[in-house]
């Protein structure tokens, strides 16, 4: 199942569900985000005890009065059983999961529910068993595609349908009851996870677009201030290199007097789209001016030489349509470098000595690089 498609345009209320349906979901905005509190531990915690919740009443349901009577039924049971144990261990255990991990614990909280409420034989008491398929709205509200949350409501509704079908065969609640029933369950069990994934989603854009550039999809200066205090934690505890790089497009006003504004807004995003090429598997990239860039990389001392000195042949190319050159300038701080404890003061004094090299090759005549260390 796709969870990329074109983005629609528009305004209106169907613009904003078509929006939000062919959306690209991050699977990994939990691992992204920052913040003081832990809340990866809280998530996998939380989902570990709702599973093992899960496991819990299938045992008491198998050794119970109501147990499945045929022996595929008590099978069924036991597989159920051991795998929440197996499953639970996991989420106390393990990094939280990624795109592949959360997708098959959905489809297994599906499948577990499903079955469940399936081999109730008192079909009163499976109705009620239906609003368990609530957890897995949450689930998939928080942590998959609007896809796939279509998926989910769609099996949860149906297996719902078939339940009350056979509880209305078996003729034990009478009709009006199940009815009423049935109204509560199709607004907590179809209808909300799609509302609270509406919401959700638009809540998590505006969240994300706050620190972001429009224009180029890069970090803007408040995004790029708290990626790099980040970033230069983790350089730390792994004991690399850490580089600063400002990159400023040459001539670019002549680029928007002779080729005008919406072409220059291409070259803008040309250039951004190439430094996230080049540098973006080892940092972070911000547009921090109008054709200025900042990147700040992290890596082994040959790897951040190599990125650096090749940064100019990576955003030029005389076969563009506007060709462009760019002026830049690099500051390295090595594993030993004392500007370490300096926090963020070091931070805002590698930045500025960066953009004070980059000057230097633009007045050299531009399409130049100029590095030190500090």
């Amino acid at each position: 199942m796709s969870d990329t498609a074109p983005r629609p345009t528009g305004n209106s209320s169907w613009y904003t569900i078509k929006e939000w349906f062919y959306e690209p979901h991050d699977y990994e905005w939990i691992k992204h985000q920052r913040s003081s509190r832990a809340i990866q531990p809280i998530f996998s915690a939380l989902i570990g005890v709702m599973t093992i919740i899960f496991g819990l009443s299938a045992f008491f349901k198998l050794i119970g009065p109501d147990t499945p009577p045929t022996l595929v039924g008590k099978s069924l049971s036991v597989v159920m059983i051991t795998a929440c144990i197996v499953v639970t261990a996991c989420w106390f255990a393990l990094p939280f999961p990624g795109r592949f991990g959360l997708l098959a614990y959905g489809i297994f909280a599906d499948l577990g529910i499903g079955l469940a409420v399936l081999m109730v034989t008192d079909r009163d008491s499976g109705t009620f068993g239906c609003i368990i398929f609530a957890v897995g709205g949450t689930f998939a509200t928080l942590f998959v595609s609007a896809k796939w949350l279509i998926a989910h409501v769609l099996w949860a509704t149906t297996i719902t349908a078939i339940v009350f079908g056979l509880a209305y065969q078996q003729g034990e609640v009478d009709t009006t009851t199940l009815l009423a029933r049935a109204t509560v369950l199709f607004g907590v069990v179809t209808l909300m996870p799609i509302f609270s994934h509406l919401a959700w989603r638009a809540l998590y854009r505006d969240a994300r677009d706050s620190d972001r550039d429009p224009l180029t999809g890069l970090y803007n200066r408040r995004g790029l201030d708290a990626a790099i205090a980040e970033l230069l934690e983790r350089a730390r505890t792994r004991e690399e290199c850490l580089a600063f790089i400002v990159i400023d497009i040459d001539k670019f006003k002549l680029v928007n007097d002779v080729y005008g504004h919406s072409e220059g807004d291409h070259v803008i995003q040309r250039t951004a789209s190439r430094l996230t090429l080049h540098f973006g598997h080892y940092g972070v990239i911000g547009r921090v001016g109008g054709e200025e860039y900042l990147a700040v990389i992290s890596g082994a001392p040959d790897k951040i030489a190599y990125l650096i000195n090749s940064t100019n042949a990576a955003l030029s190319d005389d076969q563009d349509s506007i060709p462009t050159t760019v002026s830049v300038g690099g500051v390295i701080m090595p594993t030993d470098s004392k500007t370490w404890a300096g926090g963020a003061p070091a931070i805002s004094l590698a930045s500025n000595v960066a953009d004070s090299l980059m000057y230097q090759a633009k007045t050299a005549g531009g399409n130049g690089l100029r590095t030190t260390e500090i």
